[in-house]
């Protein structure tokens, strides 16, 4: 498995995502690539 670096520069848009995810944070954006792959 590959791992990422995934870099932030907003602070306040981070702790907005953090606070609204239901998973850990790797399982959220597994969720969102899906979401963006389908869309296509």
């Amino acid at each position: 498995m590959k791992k990422y670096l995934l870099l932030i520069e907003d602070e306040k848009l981070w702790e907005k995502f953090k606070e609204s995810i239901k998973n850990d944070i790797n399982s959220e954006i597994i969720e969102m690539i899906k979401k963006k792959v389908k869309e296509r």
